[in-house]
């Protein structure tokens, strides 16, 4: 059974009775309303572009689907032919480098401002200007079909000089490409920027964040200014919220054969030699994951208390920009994003 998954909602299609097609361009012109209510959830203003006429096989287009060079084909009864794969639960491409759906997925959660999306444009960054693979087994390349790599890195230096980045609606899909073997072998990490707007209502929740369901780790962003500050004069209410974020990250797997783990990601450390107090403290202890699990769980007990819901929970310190020696950056970077992907 050949199999790929979706890297936008993650579903895993069997590609011999689940496939969809986008029809040849001669095709005429139909709206989906699939892919146009996905538009709308993500606040894509254009909602008449790139509305992708699909095909699947048995329809009444399809007289079946082929394999040449081990790769689907759909071939119509009227004689054209189409091997752009399109997920049918999303209508988004389904694309070739995730081959056998070897695909990691991680999904980063927070609140705003807490460093969520520099993080992410920080290590889709470093993955290209630094490559994070130490022995030069892999090399890193993005899907420009999503993002072009200059967006990334043009937004990983917005970053470093202290700028907002922009949001990222899509998943940011980074391939690992490595020359092992007989032939070309490929790995897509996915990472997906969750804001509090994916949260918005019920609906919300579960169309978008549906992705979610088959990752393997999760990321709750926490700044290390929030964290001080929680720590030095704890509140009620920073520990309510922080438990009903828990709560929506379960509720995001509920429906998964995978539980994840769950990542607590102190970011923002170059604030904590300016801030002094408990954040000096935090910096201080960086490379000790214990020691930072101890504040952490001090200042919001309710994450040790539903830690159980999860395979584990690890903490890491990070910082996405140069304000800290850039070596250091690169270093905290690189280690996040090998736990997450190995």
């Amino acid at each position: 059974m050949a199999e790929r998954r979706c890297i936008f909602c993650g579903r895993r299609i069997d590609l011999d009775r689940h496939a969809l097609f986008r029809l040849p361009p001669d095709y005429k012109h139909i709206p989906d309303n699939i892919y146009q209510r996905y538009l709308t959830l993500h606040g894509i203003s254009d909602k008449n572009s790139n509305l992708p006429d699909v095909c699947g096989a048995g329809s009444p287009e399809s007289a079946g689907i082929e394999w040449e060079k081990n790769k689907p084909v759909l071939m119509t009864r009227t004689g054209r032919s189409t091997d752009t794969l399109i997920c049918p639960s999303c209508h988004n491409e389904v694309f070739r480098d995730t081959d056998e759906g070897r695909v990691n997925t991680a999904v980063f959660f927070g609140r705003k401002d807490c460093g969520r999306t520099s993080l992410i444009t920080a290590m889709a960054g470093e993955c290209v200007t630094r490559q994070f693979s130490p022995d030069d087994r892999f090399r890193y390349i993005f899907n420009e079909k999503i993002y072009d790599p200059e967006f990334i890195t043009g937004q990983y230096d917005r970053v470093r000089s202290g700028e907002k980045p922009s949001d990222l609606r899509e998943p940011t899909a980074i391939y690992r490409v490595t020359g092992a073997g007989a032939g070309w072998n490929t790995v897509c990490d996915v990472m997906h920027d969750v804001s509090d707007a994916d949260f918005t209502d019920e609906e919300a929740l579960y169309t978008c964040v549906s992705y979610a369901a088959d990752a393997a780790h999760y990321v709750y962003c926490v700044p290390v200014d929030k964290l001080a500050e929680q720590t030095e004069a704890p509140t009620e209410l920073n520990v309510m919220l922080t438990r009903l974020d828990i709560y929506k990250m379960m509720s995001a797997f509920r429906y998964s054969q995978v539980t994840p783990t769950l990542n607590i990601a102190v970011t923002k450390l170059d604030l904590a030699a300016k801030l002094g107090g408990a954040a000096a403290d935090l910096l201080s202890v960086k490379d000790n994951e214990q020691a930072m699990k101890n504040y952490l769980f001090a200042a919001f007990p309710c994450i040790e208390e539903l830690s159980g819901f999860f395979t584990g929970v690890r903490v890491h310190a990070v910082s996405a920009v140069s304000t800290m020696s850039e070596q250091d950056d690169a270093g905290l970077l690189g280690k996040l994003y090998s736990e997450l992907f190995g």
